[in-house]
């Protein structure tokens, strides 16, 4: 193979949205990567952020309740509220690129993130260690829980923004 093929392999590689191959879309792969390393750091960010503000925490317990909000939300809350605005493609796997709905994006993202708050409270709860303080921290665990599911909408929406209506 001569240089310039391999600069255009190499590129069109690195650009998988562009190259439209069947591979799955840039959507669904960062979905796996969320679903199995960053949801443990996001976790331990919302543990760290209780703790700093003075509420003792088990941490072991608001990473299972990232993950079991996490699941539950984007897998199927966030797919099932975006089909209702009109995206059935949530991940984008079947949608060629420039015809995502993005509205539909937004309202399924929404609809997970308050299904995460309510999903994610019971684990709060439980790892609480000074049962004192459970009233008092639950503004600081809405407050690292807006924060952390903002950073991930705003991941999740420059994937997909390019390729959208």
């Amino acid at each position: 193979m001569n240089n310039n093929k391999f600069k255009i392999t190499v590129i069109l590689t690195l650009i998988p949205t562009l190259v439209m191959a069947n591979a799955g879309s840039p959507m669904m792969w960062f979905g796996i990567l969320h679903s199995l390393i960053l949801n443990s750091l996001i976790g331990f960010y919302e543990s760290n952020y209780l703790e700093k503000r003075e509420i003792s925490n088990r941490m072991w317990l608001i990473i299972i309740g990232n993950y079991f909000s996490m699941f539950i939300g984007l897998y199927f809350i966030a797919p099932y509220f975006s089909s209702i605005s009109g995206n059935i493609d949530f991940w984008g796997g079947k949608t060629s690129y420039g015809n995502y709905e993005l509205n539909g994006f937004i309202f399924g993202m929404l609809a997970s993130f308050i299904a995460a708050l309510i999903l994610e409270f019971p684990f709060y709860y439980l790892s609480v260690k000074d049962k004192t303080k459970r009233k008092k921290g639950t503004w600081i665990f809405i407050e690292a829980n807006a924060i952390s599911n903002t950073v991930m909408f705003l991941i999740y929406l420059m994937i997909v923004v390019g390729g959208s209506k």
